[in-house]
């Protein structure tokens, strides 16, 4: 995220444009105090239930502070074929609480999020050998922490 000082006129007194501008700095820093990881077999065989391991760690020195939808915490994975078709999702026709969950992170503190993706599409069929990708999402009270997208091979 690209942050710009306003230029020119503005209908804001200068100190608080001064704040807004910092206040959207201090977000643009909170996405670089965390890694949010989704963690999978690199290959299993078809018919293998496939763990899923969603991690989000604090990389600061300063205890982190996590708005978090859900009760249970919401997560989502998403597995796409190699053709970049969404095959499965594992919110997919969920109903999820809006309720929000405040999660402090300690300094080099780990959330941890696990599952099972039993290789089934989202209408109940089993998946074909193949290459598909997987990434997750971590819903939060406003856009999802996402993961890089991480491959998993499932042979005969």
């Amino acid at each position: 995220m690209a942050l710009r000082r306003p230029s020119g006129p503005s209908r804001r007194p200068a100190t608080e444009s001064r704040v807004l501008y910092s206040l959207l700095l201090t977000a643009a820093l909170f996405t670089d105090s965390m890694t949010v990881q989704l963690s999978v077999p690199d290959h299993v065989r078809a018919g293998e239930p496939v763990p899923l391991a969603l991690r989000v760690t604090n990389r600061t020195t300063s205890p982190l502070t996590l708005y978090l939808r859900g009760r249970p915490i919401a997560f989502d994975v998403i597995v796409t074929d190699a053709r970049g078709k969404v095959v499965w999702r594992r919110l997919e026709g969920a109903i999820t609480s809006m309720a929000l969950q405040v999660r402090e992170l300690k300094p080099g503190e780990t959330l941890a999020l696990d599952d099972v993706w039993q290789q089934r599409t989202n209408a109940g069929t089993p998946v074909k050998p193949g290459k598909y990708h997987l990434k997750g999402q971590l819903l939060t009270d406003s856009k999802p922490l996402e993961t890089a997208s991480v491959s998993l091979q499932i042979s005969r």
